[in-house]
């Protein structure tokens, strides 16, 4: 994984995540760095890293960006259509329906498939980011403080908690509209 790679990629959405910029790149590197980490210790090879297939980065990229793309904290639809695009433009559209079911599931409550599951080391990942590793799925806490430590927060949970809040007050009916059973 390339840290300059990811950074490519999310460079048309620049203007779009504002001073977020840097939260998220490093919140989609810690997913991805995550990702790796589940991967190896549930017994995969270094040479199938989660980080080197296209279908993780892509979904790692996408995964929460309709939040700033789009405007909106029901932002998973939108997350996926801007996947798909970038798919479709990339000559990677073979791989258009995992990467849609990764986002679509990465804030399941349950688990989305089997621990070795894309869908589920996915959402695995981001579930150990979003909950400061208080959820780590066997992952050692040296691993979590490791990645954690090596991209740095730069206020992306704290910007979640306000769009959380802001969410609540405009629409208590419909909190988290990203979380599924």
């Amino acid at each position: 994984m390339d840290r300059g790679d990811i950074e490519q990629r999310l460079a048309p959405w620049g203007d779009a995540l504002g001073p977020d910029r840097e939260a998220y790149t490093n919140h989609v590197l810690r997913v991805l760095e995550f990702c790796d980490a589940l991967h190896l210790h549930g017994g995969g090879s270094v040479e199938t890293r989660p980080s080197d297939r296209e279908e993780f980065v892509v979904a790692a990229v996408f995964h929460d960006l309709g939040i700033w793309s789009d405007g909106t904290f029901d932002y998973l639809a939108p997350s996926i259509e801007r996947a798909r695009a970038d798919l479709a433009a990339t000559g990677h559209k073979s791989i258009e329906p995992l990467v849609s079911e990764m986002i679509d599931e990465h804030h399941k409550v349950r688990a989305a498939g089997k621990a070795s599951s894309p869908v589920e080391i996915f959402r695995r990942a981001d579930t150990i980011d979003v909950t400061f590793g208080l959820r780590r799925f066997g992952l050692p806490r040296s691993e979590y403080r490791r990645i954690a430590a090596q991209y740095p927060d730069a206020g992306f949970h704290l910007r979640l908690v306000k769009l959380s809040g802001k969410r609540l007050v405009t629409k208590p009916l419909s909190p988290l509209p990203m979380f599924k059973w």
